[in-house]
Formats: structure tokens, C-alpha cells, sequence
């Protein structure tokens, strides 16, 4: 039986959010386009310009979102086995491969990240954000992270007096 491991918000957070995003910014960059005496900009800018701002702020904006979502996936965790997808593309990846587990980040919400030891379909690693919790501070680690961390540790030491 496999253990999603991604939140299930994870569609959501590839695929819409820079819609909205882009959306959102490209609406407010042509509002000060059309209505140029609505803004309220630093003193000497030149409110016909003000749609660059805007702009200038929605291409920050939209990099920064690219950057900590391009490499976002789903995760399961099936006995021994990881199932990966990028929502095109889905693989298997034996446990043993993961070099490491490192997170939670201090992005909300937070992203884990699997590093592997060698190169899988997707890379050298793979983030993905994991199941929600909704409290005000992040003091627990959510417990299918707990279950990955557990299956891991479990298999490293099986694995250990393999290799001896």
C-alpha cells in the first residue's frame, strides 16, 4: 500500500498559483496603464510610467515563484519504493538511492527535499511540499514525513552490514 507523502495542494501550487499570479499582475500593470491618475507612486515617478513598476514587480515576483515551484513533484512512498511524478512523467525509485532527506524549509508551505546518489529521471533531487498542517507554529514534522524518515533509517541499517 503506498503513503502520499506530497499534499495533495501540490497541483495547485505548480500549476495555478503562477497563473493567478501572472494573472493578478497583469491586470494591475494594465490598470495603471489605462488609469494612470490612480496610482500612488514614490514622490517624482511619473504616474505614465507607473505600469513598469508594476511590471518590473510581477517579473520579480513571478521568478522568485518559478524558482520554488519548477521542481515540485509528487511523492508516494510504496514499501521500498518511491513513486515520483511530475504530473507527466512518473518513475520508481528504490529508497536505497536517497542520499539524504533534508527540510522542512522556512517557505510556507514548507518543502522537503530527496537527494539521491545517483541521477534519476528528474535529477539529483527532488522537493515536494507535504501534507499540510494547520498550526500556528511547525514543531512536529507531519507524520507521513515521519513514516518516510522511519522507512529510510530502517533501510540504511539493513543495508549497512550489507556493504561490508
Amino acid at each position: 500500500m503506498s503513503v502520499p507523502l506530497s499534499s495533495r495542494w501540490t497541483p495547485f501550487y505548480k500549476f495555478a498559483l503562477p497563473f493567478l499570479v501572472i494573472g493578478g499582475i497583469g491586470v494591475a500593470a494594465w490598470q495603471a496603464y489605462v488609469h494612470p491618475e490612480r496610482q500612488q507612486l514614490p514622490a517624482g515617478m511619473d504616474p505614465a510610467n507607473g505600469w513598469m513598476l508594476v511590471a518590473a514587480v510581477g517579473v520579480v515576483a513571478g521568478a522568485f515563484i518559478w524558482w520554488t515551484i519548477k521542481d515540485l513533484a509528487r511523492v508516494e512512498l510504496d514499501d521500498d519504493e518511491l513513486i515520483i511524478s511530475d504530473y507527466r512523467t512518473e518513475i520508481r525509485v528504490p529508497l536505497a538511492r536517497v542520499a539524504s532527506i533534508s527540510g522542512p524549509s522556512w517557505s510556507n508551505p514548507p518543502r522537503y527535499t530527496l537527494r539521491f546518489d545517483e541521477p534519476t529521471e528528474f535529477g539529483r533531487r527532488v522537493t515536494f511540499l507535504a501534507p499540510m498542517q494547520w498550526t500556528l507554529m511547525r514543531l512536529s514534522e507531519p507524520e507521513e514525513v515521519r513514516e518516510l524518515r522511519s522507512a529510510w533509517d530502517a533501510m540504511r541499517r539493513t543495508e549497512a552490514p550489507r556493504r561490508r
